[in-house]
């Protein structure tokens, strides 16, 4: 019995011991893994695939390793969920080289032993785009820190960039999911298209915009040029150089600037005084529902008693603050301005005209005018009157003649360039000239004097033909030739009714002839007679003298060529003589000459040597004395015509110095 037991427990223990040998072979100790294939997505990216049976094994993670070699030796990881199904699957969205082969395994990890697949491989396709999710803002501001979230976002086979339509933005900050960059200051549109490019790849668009400013108040809107604006509102650039402001389309310059507040100063070259003032900021323009207004201009003083050509002051109020842009009127002659401020204009009295005597002052800012209350008094003697002569009057018809308180000049007129010339009447009542036609032809160097009932010229050219006119009848009537030489700028006069002319020269000649011959025109008789030749110095040049006549007494002087010719004379009609009357004060030419109140005037010229003056010389010949008078204003001039009618006398044309005006355009009045 004892030897079948213990047969039967060998049996038994053999039994099974072959038992846990065949549960050994069938329930392997470590997990199976397979690598299964790669799939390609069409929007890019690959799809790797695989699975495995753990067993017995414990398994911690799973994923899927990939290389360009097959050992594996620079390779990515990328780790998936453990699940119940033993399945992996790993999307490679990115980071592959297009045409690249590539070799992958699935693993899975069990404690710190990996267990691999067999080794696939693929060629790398596209790879997938980046996608936007999300912006964490879609209004904001330029250089704003927006943040992108989305998938794909971070690639390394390629950077990452943002885009606002065409202007890139700066990247803070790259994740896969997550992007961090800063508004371009640079935005050209208002509305954008925020867009990711990797490489040749753009993801979705999502649109970002930029907030409206809006306008709240202005504060000060009635005010002055220069001064600094308060504008409040919302949604400004924090940056002065992003904003602007323009009062109308006239840019201001902004001193401060934040999200609710601009401070701006009004222009200087503002253009009008009221306007719209529009905000530029945010790369849109909004427009104020009021508008501004400048402060008009106030004159305060202005000194009552003035001279022509003197330095005043304007006291005022809301001036200019750059004073060029002050236009000063005085009786509607636009000055100049020498300098000033906010509250004073200084300038010059103009030469003229002051056909009243007075003169108002006007300033203007802008397009508002502004007027003084009281007439300025122009206490000159000599005040312009006008400054508009029709005619050219230079080396023209010398001086002017006088018939029953009508003047009369012969000149060419300015507004066009012919040689004609032309007879101009003289109306004192506005200042004008009344023209009219000359039936002959004559020379710039003949003569023109009157007998107080009619005018008669000589014409100078070489047929010596001398002509009367009748202002009763308007017509011109051609009497007996000029008896002496040709000549150029004679001396004339009136005694009596008779006409007289003689002296001068003939510049014609290579050698310039000399005259001091002299001959006498009866208009009664019709005939001519030589008088007493003028001899004082005959060897010299004498043209274009000065002469006038006083209680039937010729009085005949200057026309000077050389520094010794101050010397005066006088014919006596009676005595058939010349007798040397008081001197001069000096040698001079050019001048003009008027009677008045029984007194002879003489005007200008130039002093041999030397310059033009603006002098006036009285004669008084109940003395035999020369006095000096009161000065054309401030004008030197020569070659200019005179006369008086009315108690009053005039001054025009001419070469004009200094004149700060329309030089030979003008005319003076005088009154005593």
């Amino acid at each position: 019995m004892i030897k079948n037991y213990s047969a039967f427990f060998l049996f038994f223990v053999l039994l099974f011991s072959c038992q846990n040998e065949n549960e050994n072979e069938l329930i392997p100790s470590d997990p199976e893994v397979i690598t299964n294939d790669a799939s390609f997505h069409s929007s890019g990216g690959v799809n790797l695939s695989g699975n495995y049976e753990p067993y017995a094994t414990e398994i911690s993670k799973v994923g899927v390793e990939y290389s360009t070699d097959e050992f594996f030796t620079n390779s990515e990881t990328v780790f998936t969920e453990v699940n119940t199904d033993h399945k992996v699957s790993c999307y490679v969205p990115n980071g592959l080289n297009e045409g690249d082969t590539y070799f992958f395994r699935v693993f899975v990890q069990s404690s710190e032993v990996f267990f691999y697949g067999d080794t696939k491989s693929f060629i790398a396709n596209k790879n997938a785009a980046p996608v936007i999710e999300s912006l964490s803002s879609e209004l904001g501001y330029r250089e704003d820190t927006l943040t992108i979230t989305g998938q794909y976002l971070k690639d390394r086979t390629g950077l990452t960039y943002v885009y606002f339509n065409e202007v890139r933005a700066r990247v803070i900050n790259t994740e896969d999911s997550i992007i961090e960059c800063v508004v371009p200051s640079a935005l050209e549109s208002v509305t954008n298209n925020v867009v990711i490019k990797i490489g040749n790849r753009e993801s979705n668009a999502l649109l970002f915009s930029l907030y409206k400013p809006e306008l709240t108040s202005i504060s000060p809107l009635n005010c002055v040029i220069g001064e600094t604006l308060t504008i409040t509102g919302n949604h400004f650039d924090d940056e002065v150089i992003s904003n602007k402001v323009y009062f109308g389309n006239v840019m201001g310059e902004i001193t401060y600037a934040d999200r609710k507040t601009i401070k701006v100063v009004v222009p200087l070259d503002i253009a009008t005084s009221s306007d719209s003032i529009k905000v530029n900021s945010q790369l849109q323009e909004v427009t104020f529902d009021k508008k501004y207004q400048i402060k008009a201009p106030t004159i305060l003083s202005v000194p009552q008693n003035v001279y022509a050509n003197q330095s005043i002051t304007i006291k005022g109020e809301h001036f200019h603050p750059d004073y060029r842009k002050n236009k000063i009127t005085i009786e509607e002659v636009e000055t100049v301005v020498s300098n000033g401020d906010v509250s004073s204009i200084n300038t010059r009295i103009p030469l003229g005209p002051f056909p009243r005597k007075k003169a108002k002052v006007r300033v203007q800012v802008l397009d508002m005018v502004t007027e003084y209350n009281l007439d300025l008094n122009i206490q000159d003697k000599w005040v312009m009157v006008s400054d508009s002569l029709p005619f050219s009057y230079y080396r023209s018809i010398n001086n002017a003649a006088v018939i029953n308180d009508e003047a009369y000049v012969i000149a060419r007129s300015r507004d066009i360039s012919s040689e004609e010339f032309f007879l101009w009447k003289f109306n004192p009542s506005d200042y004008t000239w009344e023209k009219s036609k000359i039936p002959f032809s004559l020379k710039w160097s003949g003569v023109l004097t009157s007998n107080g009932n009619k005018l008669y010229c000589y014409s100078a050219k070489k047929e010596n033909r001398f002509w009367e006119y009748d202002p009763s009848t308007s017509l011109w009537t051609e009497l007996a030739t000029y008896p002496g030489g040709r000549r150029d700028y004679a001396t004339h006069f009136s005694i009596n009714g008779d006409i007289y002319i003689g002296m001068g020269a003939d510049f014609e000649p290579y050698s310039t002839v000399k005259y001091g011959d002299f001959y006498k025109y009866s208009p009664t008789e019709k005939t001519w007679t030589r008088i007493e030749d003028f001899r004082y110095q005959n060897y010299f040049t004498r043209t274009e003298t000065t002469a006038f006549t006083i209680n039937g007494i010729a009085y005949v002087g200057n026309g000077a060529s050389n520094t010794g010719m101050v010397d005066f004379w006088k014919y006596d009609p009676i005595l058939d003589l010349w007798l040397r009357v008081a001197d001069f004060n000096d040698a001079r030419k050019y001048t003009s000459a008027f009677v008045m109140n029984g007194y002879g005037y003489v005007t200008g010229g130039s002093k041999v040597g030397g310059s033009y003056t603006r002098d006036c010389w009285r004669y008084d010949p109940s003395s035999d004395r020369w006095t000096k008078e009161n000065s054309i204003g401030p004008l030197e001039r020569g070659g200019h015509f005179s006369f008086s009618i009315n108690g009053k006398a005039y001054i025009g044309g001419g070469v004009i110095t200094n004149s700060g005006g329309k030089s030979g355009n003008d005319l003076f009045e005088y009154i005593p």
